[in-house]
C-alpha cells in the first residue's frame, strides 16, 4: 500500500506551438518534502514540454500514473512503515479506509425497469433487481469457499468485505473476484495503482445536502485551514443523520483475522452500518 505523506506543487508558464502562454502546475509526492518537491519539478517540466509539442493536458483525475492526493488521518497497525490500513480524506472531504490485505468489492446496482423484471420472471432476461444482483453475488461468494465475506448495502449498490484471509491488491485472486462480481472498473484501477483496497467511510456531501471542501489538500496557510475547519463542521453536522452503508449478511463461517479486526471495527463504527438511517 502506498499513500504519500507529502505533496508539493510546482508552477510555471506553459507555451503552445502557436505562442499562447498560460500558467500551469504539477504535483509531486513522496514520503518527505524534498522528494515530493523534486518530483513536482520533474513532472512540471514534462508537462511544459508536452504543451510545447501541442499535446493535450493529461486527464485530470486519471489513476494511471499517480496515487490519489489525500490527507492521512489515521494509521492502523503496529508497523507504521507497513500498516494494515490507513484512513484518508479524499478531495470531496469524505473519509476513506485503505487496506493493504483486506479486500473490498464495490458493486453498483444498474437501473431495473418493470419490463426487465417481467422478462426475468419468465426466464427471458437477467434479473437486474437488487434482490437478483444480491442472489448472484451471494452464490458467487459461497462458491469461493476459501474466504468469509460481509455484505453491505450502499446508496448506489453493494459492498463486500473479506474478513478472514489476505488478498493482494492487483493479484490474480482479487482480479478474478472483481471481474466475476462486476466490480466498478475505476475502483479496480485505483486499487492496482495505490496497491490497496478502498471503502468510503462517511457520506458523500451532495447526498446529505452539503458541499465539497472549499480548499484542496494540502492546506498550507492559515486561511485555507480556517476555511476547511468551517466546512468540516458544517459537513459533519449535515451527515449526522445518515449512514454510509447498511450491513446485510455474512457469507462463510470464518472468524476475522487478526490483521483485519481493527479495520472491521472502525469501518462498521464510522459507517454506522447497524443504525436504521438513510444511506448517503
Amino acid at each position: 500500500m502506498y499513500i504519500p505523506r507529502k505533496w508539493v506543487r510546482a508552477s510555471g508558464t506553459g507555451q503552445m506551438p502557436d505562442g499562447r502562454q498560460f500558467p500551469t502546475s504539477a504535483w509531486g509526492w513522496g514520503d518527505d518534502e524534498r522528494t515530493a518537491s523534486r518530483k513536482a519539478k520533474r513532472r512540471l517540466q514534462n508537462l511544459l514540454e508536452r504543451l510545447r509539442r501541442g499535446e493535450p493536458f493529461p486527464e485530470k483525475y486519471s489513476y494511471d500514473d499517480r496515487p490519489v492526493r489525500e490527507e492521512i488521518l489515521e494509521v492502523i497497525g503496529a508497523n507504521a512503515d507497513k500498516p494494515d490500513a490507513v484512513v484518508t480524506r479524499n478531495r470531496h472531504g469524505v473519509q476513506v479506509l485503505n487496506t493493504a490485505r483486506m479486500l473490498f468489492l464495490d458493486i453498483d446496482l444498474p437501473p431495473s425497469t418493470g419490463f426487465q423484471r417481467l422478462l426475468a420472471k419468465f426466464g427471458l432476461g437477467r434479473d437486474m433487481s437488487e434482490e437478483g444482483v444480491l442472489t448472484r453475488l451471494r452464490d458467487t461468494l459461497q462458491q469461493y469457499s476459501r474466504a468469509t465475506f460481509r455484505i453491505y448495502r450502499t446508496a448506489a449498490g453493494l459492498r463486500v468485505m473479506s474478513v478472514d484471509r489476505e488478498f493482494e491488491p492487483g493479484g490474480r485472486e482479487a482480479a478474478e473476484l472483481m471481474e466475476t462480481t462486476h466490480t466498478d472498473p475505476a475502483f479496480i484501477k485505483l486499487c492496482a495503482v495505490q496497491e490497496s483496497f478502498r471503502a468510503r467511510l462517511t457520506p458523500k456531501p451532495w447526498r446529505c445536502n452539503s458541499s465539497s471542501p472549499p480548499v484542496e489538500y494540502p492546506r498550507d496557510d492559515g486561511d485555507s485551514r480556517r476555511q476547511f475547519a468551517s466546512w468540516l463542521g458544517e459537513y459533519e453536522k449535515a451527515c449526522s443523520g445518515y449512514a454510509t452503508c447498511s450491513y446485510l449478511e455474512t457469507v462463510g463461517n470464518g472468524r476475522p483475522a487478526s490483521f483485519a479486526r481493527a479495520s472491521i471495527e472502525l469501518h462498521d463504527r464510522i459507517t454506522r452500518c447497524t443504525d436504521s438511517l438513510p444511506l448517503a
